[in-house]
């Protein structure tokens, strides 16, 4: 809005200006109006061939899109004047401004039909991200510009020097959110006093902010954020005393903020130099910038504490951004000057003490206070119900102790309240039910006690409420049923006692339900939460910060939680004393997470840690969305429901130590996403299904079920029946010579029997004497001088588990061996180190030597997954590739065992480095280097084309080769039926990946053939 208003006020000024002295000329000549005048010359730049060129100029440029889904250029038609175009602007009958910004125009084009506009002062493409415009092209603009307005239109290319020199009267330059690079050259433009408006933010710009920059004595709007500039802020900036805008976000700039910028204070307005390297101590000198409104010096390294009086005279300020430094000192109470602040956030820092009382006066604007993650101690203020506009109030991470004062429930706008991860004590106070817009309660990790009080519920836009690992006892309302909004319940690890509502089933937009750790008894409802064909959401948790914190291991029960993580650096979790005692590795946001709301039912259910009993209801199966289901350690009985088959997204499901019984169904088969699946401790039977992913899991996850057999279990057989001895009516000899043939028997079977427990006695000596040599092996590859880190420790696999490979010669190769052969992973033994791992050299006992990588874990990929990723790279076999001889899991590391490059690496070779046990390097001749061009070329052309065993397959018509065989079950008709169906599924996959781009279909087309393909299939109940 500031941007337009100035473009008008500069456009306006300038007409202005122009009908002024056209007036005053007039009037200091009366003889031109007494005297007759003489048949005026014909004005070339405004005769009708110049009217004509601008015609055929735009023309030409309408001809070079190639789309104009909004219909922008419907009315560039060649019989009319261009004056009566849309988004044209004519003086005179001729173009002066063209605006076609928003307009969505797609294509390839160039600025060469506009060399001709003579007359064009004002070009505005901005909001045209599907051009495609090199940065070349600007030199063919016309001269007479004054704004080049070319925001997001798809600018690729360098920032040339003198890219506007020719334009002398330039004024506003805004080249945003485009794909520029280089850096900004010295020479930019010609007359840098009449440039007002500089805005190249959001590029790919680097190098440093030019010291010419300063001679723009006139600028008003100088925008670089979001690029990848380096160095200082020069302290000739100090010069643009004119400056209003200033911004340098989001970059790589480092050292101090300069006190010489102290001379901008006379007119700034928005100083913001966040998500950069600034160290140093925030200048007292802003708080002479009494017109500042905008001041955001977040994600930076600024240290010490906030100057004294530092707000004094800041009244102006509406936002203040100090987020993410190691700013420390206390609380800083003067900001009560400033009336007109909005936005007050200090998350992640070092801020300790009391909240001070008077923060807001009696006519605060505040709306937003965040200080999470900070070491503020003591009580929340009483008088904090006088910032009578807070919408956000942010407490959590702190030491805060004492109750929650009921006046916050004065707060009539407060929409957000979360102060997770505290001391506060108490009952919650009912006054809260008094906020009628509040929207998230979250208050997990306290000690608050007392019942969950009914009048909260009268907060009927409730959407997330949070009261986890608290002591809140009592019954869970039933009122939560007439929350419509409520999307998020976690009610874990709390006192909770009698049944779980049935009222739940009409929280139709309930996705996400945690009541694990509690008290509760009786049977679970059939329903529960967001159901099929429920309305959809809209709006709901769209402003919040979501992360999900995944419990690893059994350290702590549930699975884990979702947190408002607004400000707070992901590592504090594991800073905190009371969180120590959990795994809170795993952190999962992102726009997925975010948009978890959108699912059809219930995605997350964790009714684990009660005393639940009777049945899995069999209505669960209807739950399409549910991902996680847990409902441990209850005591459920009856038959696991064969609808949980249909549950196509579930990845979690955990029901041991229950009292389950009969079979696990074979439409667990279908559950192609189940990563972590629990059954132990059960009384489950029969065979576990062997199609899918069950037989493949870990034999733990089934154990203690007496009656289960098959992988990984037991294989199940029948158990034989002795073999009844014929009774006769022999003699006495008859009699004895049996009785001394069963004698000599069992002497020979306690004989057998005796010889077996002394083999055994020796295997496992020896198997413990191993066990104590691998244990002295791992504590001296855990010593200072290995050259990197492992995590093994805990892991129960012995160190001489073999390392899976594809080449013979190495088929016996075990971990331990790669051990000795790198001794103990040496820093001697280190060659090599990059962004995925560590490379060391093993000199092996044959004499040969191969190259070891320790993987550095970057994502949360599963074993199998792993495993299965390894086993097709094993494959590759080609000889412009490294080979991959063989992989190893142990522990949570992962290696990876490559053929040894004697010369180094292609890296080393181009560049002459230097490689442990290499030659000494030599300059490569030209046809050396053409000769590893082509080789490298050559490599990735078999990797992108010929690497393609599934494309192989169906292209010889042997699709059913690709599919799992145990799909291709003859005995039922509709098993056929699914085959054909993923036969069909698979080449529309392989159209999308054909060698030729031409022949590959849209996103849009790639729906509606699968749209075609997708025969519904009734649900078997």
């Amino acid at each position: 809005m500031e941007m337009n208003t100035l473009h008008l006020y500069l456009y306006t000024f300038i007409t202005f200006t122009s009908i002024f002295f056209n007036s005053a000329s007039t009037l200091h000549n009366p003889s031109s109006i007494a005297k007759p005048k003489p048949k005026p010359k014909p004005n070339p730049y405004t005769s009708l061939s110049a009217i004509k060129t601008d015609s055929e100029a735009l023309i030409q440029f309408k001809n070079m899109i190639e789309n104009d889904p909004n219909e922008a250029l419907s009315t560039w038609q060649p019989n009319k004047s261009p004056c009566k175009w849309g988004g044209v602007t004519c003086s005179s009958g001729r173009v002066t401004g063209l605006d076609l910004s928003e307009s969505y125009l797609q294509g390839s084009i160039s600025f060469e039909p506009f060399s001709s506009l003579d007359m064009l002062t004002i070009l505005n493409l901005s909001e045209n991200p599907h051009l495609f415009i090199n940065s070349t092209s600007i030199f063919q603009l016309p001269s007479g510009l004054q704004q080049i307005l070319l925001s997001n239109c798809g600018i690729k290319g360098l920032v040339f020097d003198n890219l506007f020199v020719k334009f002398k009267n330039l004024v506003v330059i805004n080249l945003s959110k485009n794909n520029l690079t280089g850096s900004i050259p010295e020479n930019l433009v010609s007359n840098q006093d009449s440039v007002k408006v500089l805005d190249l933010s959001s590029n790919n710009i680097f190098g440093t902010i030019p010291l010419a920059i300063s001679n723009y004595t006139n600028l008003v709007n100088f925008n670089l954020s979001y690029n990848l500039i380096t160095g200082n802020i020069p302290r000739s900036l100090g010069n643009l005393k004119s400056l209003q805008i200033f911004d340098l976000s989001h970059n790589l700039l480092t050292g101090w903020i300069p006190d010489e910028l102290e001379a901008l204070c006379g007119s700034l307005l928005e100083l913001g130099i966040s998500s950069n390297n600034i160290s140093g101590t925030i200048p007292g000198w802003l708080s002479s910038c009494s017109w500042l409104r905008v001041l955001d010096l977040s994600n930076n390294n600024l240290t010490g504490p906030l100057p004294e009086s530092m707000f004094t005279n800041m009244g102006s300020l509406e936002r203040l951004i100090l987020s993410n430094n190691n700013i420390s000192g206390p609380f800083p109470v003067t900001i009560s000057y400033c009336e007109k602040l909005k936005v007050v956030d200090f998350s992640s820092n070092m801020f300790s003490g009391r909240i001070p009382d008077g923060i807001c006066p009696e006519a605060s604007s505040l709306e937003e206070l965040r200080v999470p993650d900070n070491l503020l101690s003591g009580q929340i203020p009483e008088d904090i119900s006088r910032c009578s506009k807070l919408k956000t109030l942010d407490l959590s991470l702190n030491y805060l102790k004492g109750t929650i004062p009921a006046s916050i429930g004065h707060l009539e706008n407060l929409e957000q309240f979360f102060a997770w991860y505290n001391g506060l004590e108490g009952n919650i106070p009912v006054e809260l039910g008094k906020c009628k817009n509040l929207k998230d309660l979250i208050l997990n990790n306290n000690h608050l006690t007392g019942n969950i009080p009914v009048e909260l519920l009268n907060c009927s836009n409730l959407e997330w409420i949070s009261l986890t690992s608290n002591s809140i006892s009592g019954e869970i309302p039933p009122e939560f049923g007439l929350l419509s909004r409520l999307a998020v319940l976690q009610l874990a690890n709390n006192s909770l006692s009698g049944s779980i509502p049935t009222e739940l089933g009409n929280c139709s937009t309930l996705v996400w339900l945690d009541l694990n750790s509690n008290k509760l008894t009786g049977e679970i409802p059939p329903r529960i939460g967001r159901h099929v064909g429920a309305q959809s959401l809209i709006g709901i948790l769209s402003g919040n910060t979501i992360v999900f914190v995944r419990n690893v291991g059994n350290s702590c029960k549930g699975v884990g939680g979702l947190l408002e993580f607004a400000g707070i650096r992901p590592e504090r979790l594991l800073q905190v004393p009371t969180l120590r005692t959990c795994d809170f590795r795993r952190m999962y946001s992102g726009p997925i997470l975010s948009m978890f709301t959108q699912y059809q039912t219930l995605e997350y259910l964790d009714l684990s840690y009660n005393d639940l009993e009777g049945k899995i209801p069999d209505e669960f199966g209807e739950m399409i969305a549910l991902q996680v289901l847990v409902l441990s350690h209850n005591q459920l009985s009856g038959e696991i429901p064969a609808t949980l088959g249909h549950l196509k997204n579930m990845g979690v499901f955990d029901a041991s130590h229950n009292r389950l019984q009969g079979h696990i169904p074979e439409s667990f088969s279908n559950l192609t996403f189940l990563v972590q699946i629990d059954l132990s401790n059960n009384e489950l039977t029969g065979q576990i299904p062997t199609r899918g992913q069950l037989s493949t899991l870990p034999e733990s996850q089934y154990a203690n079920n007496s009656g289960l057999c098959g992988p990984p279990l037991q294989e199940c057989g029948l158990v034989n029946n002795p073999v009844a001895d014929p009774g006769g009516d022999g003699g006495g000899r008859r009699h004895s010579a049996k009785t001394w043939a069963n004698n000599v028997i069992m002497g020979i079977l306690i004989l057998v029997a005796i010889v077996c427990l002394l083999i055994v006695w020796a295997i496992a000596m020896r198997v413990k004497q191993k066990v104590v040599e691998e244990q002295k092996l791992l504590e001296r590859l855990q010593a200072s001088r290995s050259a990197t880190t492992w995590k093994i420790e805990k892991e129960k696999e012995p160190l001489s588990i073999n390392v899976a490979t594809f080449q013979r010669q190495l088929r016996k190769l075990k971990f331990s061996q790669l051990i000795e052969a790198t001794n103990g992973f040496s820093s001697e033994s280190l060659i090599g180190c990059g962004g995925f791992g560590e490379v060391f050299r093993a000199k092996l006992k044959d004499g040969s030597s191969v190259a070891i990588k320790k993987l550095v874990r970057l994502s949360c990929q599963g074993d199998r997954e792993f495993m299965a990723e390894m086993e097709t790279l094993g494959k590759i076999n080609h000889k412009n590739l490294v080979p991959l001889l063989g992989y190893c899991k142990i522990g949570e590391e992962r290696l990876l065992v490559y053929e040894f490059m004697e010369f180094g690496s292609l890296d080393e070779m181009l560049h002459r480095r230097s490689m442990k046990g290499a030659p000494n390097r030599r300059i490569l001749s030209w046809e050396e280097r053409k000769k590893i061009a082509r080789g490298a070329a050559k490599g990735l052309c078999f990797l992108h084309h010929n690497f393609g065993w599934t494309k192989m397959k169906v292209r010889e018509g042997k699709s059913r080769e690709v599919i799992d065989e145990e799909l291709l079950a003859e005995d039922e008709e509709h098993e056929k039926e699914y085959v054909k169906e993923l036969v069909r599924f698979l080449e529309v996959t392989l159209q999308c990946v054909d060698d030729f781009p031409s022949r590959r279909p849209n996103m849009l087309q790639v729906v509606t053939l699968l749209r075609d393909l997708n025969v519904p299939k009734p649900l078997v109940t």
